[in-house]
């Protein structure tokens, strides 16, 4: 083939790639990794006697079959597992949203919207599988890291949106300034809040400690800032925070998904649009370009840092009701008031 020829076809495959849309992650990797850490610190000595023998810990750990859609993968650790589900191509990507309609006012019932799959159903559904303890440790595995990524997903505001812009990955921003002093630069809404507000808040608190390393592992500021989390949320409040059930975290999130300072889509009418002129994003056209600065991220970084923080001690408290058979109530824990 002529090398003009090989040329044009190279130009035409990287065009083609660039073209696919962006996978909507929630939190991205490290506030999942917040929260299924800081679940973790919260599980009983019997849940996590539980998790060691589903992990198979003492034999070096467990290897999950791909099932002919992803490689086989080894885990020995369950935080890390809950990034399971935004491997690609993903086993449920409809469980990752709730998508409702523009005329929504709020979320009012744990049904999925137009009979559809949602966060809910895959809640149920892996909840479920996790209790099964006659069914495979893999399974059980499968679904234990899935529940955990669900979890997450429903306390991401922008989780709880509109197909047509998924979620704000169909809004660009320009943001002025940096997200904190982390090299991650936000494309889209839906970026700003899985990433930026975390870093801007969060994890900079991190970077601003005495103690802070650049040569940390990359993981390790996640672990920091459980560390604070859980140093903040006393007893008391951790016992609130898991008195409701999923769709009224669905309900917290789409809250602030409509506050119309989000900026993520405009009341008009009985319908929050896409922009002040266009009722749903445009098939065809340049996607919405939203400018934000960082008074934004200054408003919302302490909204993002609680999302986690809840979805976290939440997760912990499914966890247990699942795995150890005398748990009621969350139990204080070393580093916690009452």
């Amino acid at each position: 083939m002529p090398l003009k020829a090989r040329t044009l076809i190279f130009c035409v495959m990287l065009l083609s790639l660039a073209a696919l849309p962006e996978p909507a992650t929630a939190w991205g990797k490290f506030g999942h990794l917040v929260v299924c850490d800081l679940a973790y610190r919260n599980l009983t000595e019997a849940s996590r006697e539980k998790l060691k023998q589903l992990f198979q810990v003492r034999r070096g750990g467990i290897t999950v079959k791909g099932k002919g859609r992803l490689p086989d993968r080894h885990y020995t650790s369950f935080n890390v597992g809950c990034l399971e589900e935004d491997e690609l191509p993903r086993k449920h990507p409809e469980d990752h949203f709730i998508n409702v309609s523009r005329d929504t006012k709020a979320i009012e019932g744990p049904s999925c919207p137009s009979n559809a799959e949602c966060i809910f159903a895959g809640i149920e559904r892996d909840l479920k599988a996790l209790k099964n303890e006659t069914a495979p440790n893999g399974d059980r595995v499968f679904a234990l890291m899935a529940v955990g990524h669900w979890i997450g997903d429903i306390h991401q505001p922008l989780h709880i949106s509109f197909a047509d812009d998924r979620g704000g990955n169909g809004i660009d921003v320009k943001l002025t300034g940096k997200c904190g002093k982390s090299s991650y630069r936000a494309k889209n809404l839906h970026g700003v809040w899985d990433n930026c507000l975390l870093e801007a808040g969060l994890f900079e608190r991190v970077r601003m400690r005495a103690d802070f390393k650049k040569s940390w592992s990359r993981n390790t500021i996640t672990y920091r800032a459980v560390d604070t989390l859980q140093a903040r949320t006393t007893l008391t409040e951790e016992k609130s925070l898991v008195q409701s059930e999923p769709w009224q975290w669905a309900a917290e999130s789409y809250k602030i998904t409509l506050d119309p300072a989000v900026l993520y889509c405009f009341k008009v009418g009985d319908v929050c649009q896409y922009s002040q002129t266009q009722a749903t994003r445009p098939t065809t056209g340049p996607k919405r370009l939203q400018n934000l600065n960082q008074a934004y991220l200054a408003a919302f970084k302490g909204a993002a840092e609680d999302r986690v923080k809840k979805a976290g001690f939440r997760l912990a408290h499914l966890l247990n009701l699942a795995l150890d058979p005398g748990y009621t109530v969350p139990i204080q824990n070393s580093t916690q008031r009452p």
